[in-house]
């Protein structure tokens, strides 16, 4: 097989590139030309074109359409190619399902854009204590039931609970009641319960957060349920999980 070869998209290649593209090709191709950037779109060759990547700037952003004879390293290149070359952020629609794309975006650092991210609510309106949270957030997954252990909430906001794999928005609403009921009364009876079933060498300290709580004092549950979503979303060190918390 023929060695590929990254390069500049060239006049000559519009054809080529049009059939690569397919139905609707001409037209993408015909936008590029009034409105590409030329100098950050790419193709790969192979004994022909076998990938493209086109970068239109228009209205204030740039946009990054791609295509390829099938997936694989070729397409990966030549979008990483326009990404090193633009050096500003650029946006990408996938089609629902394109597994292979998704994986390949988020692989060269790509995020959903908050304003095309799913929604997912819990309402503090609808319950009063720890058990009534975790019921509600049950309600945002897939055929997985949460029974409290933060841990593994820890672990459903990694994904494959049912819930968006490329991200979405944890809303939190009536975010205030719930920072009551789940102030330092809750925390203290939830540790309570944890320190009849720890290990004998964490009673201690189980003990010790049980008093700070009566006291009032130190991070109550929604200040560990916050800080754990937080985690997953920008700058939290699982942040390519891209869980965006917020609080109304």
């Amino acid at each position: 097989m023929p060695s590929a070869d990254v390069r500049l998209v060239q006049d000559d290649d519009h054809e080529a590139i049009a059939r690569l593209l397919g139905a609707g090709g001409e037209s993408e191709i015909g936008w590029w030309r009034l409105f590409g950037t030329p100098q950050t779109s790419f193709v790969v060759e192979a004994g022909g074109i076998v990938a493209v990547s086109l970068v239109v700037g228009y209205m204030g952003k740039f946009w990054i359409t791609y295509a390829s004879t099938a997936p694989g390293p070729a397409v990966t290149a030549v979008v990483a190619a326009s990404l090193r070359a633009l050096d500003a952020p650029v946006h990408a629609t996938v089609d629902e399902g394109d597994t292979a794309s998704e994986e390949m975006l988020i692989a060269l650092g790509f995020t959903a854009e908050l304003g095309d991210l799913p929604v997912l609510v819990v309402d503090g309106a609808l319950f009063s204590d720890f058990d009534g949270f975790a019921r509600e957030f049950t309600k945002l997954l897939c055929h997985y039931e949460w029974t409290g252990n933060l841990d593994a909430f820890n672990d459903i906001l990694r994904g494959g609970f049912g819930t968006p794999e490329l991200g979405w928005v944890f809303r939190w609403v009536n975010a205030e009641k719930s920072r009551t009921a789940l102030g330092h009364r809750a925390t203290a009876k939830r540790l309570e319960g944890i320190l009849k079933t720890c290990h004998p060498t964490n009673r201690a300290s189980v003990e010790a957060r049980i008093e700070a709580a009566r006291r009032g004092e130190g991070p109550t549950l929604f200040d560990d349920i916050v800080e754990i979503i937080r985690d997953h979303g920008p700058g939290g060190d699982e942040s390519e999980d891209n869980v965006i918390l917020e609080l109304r």
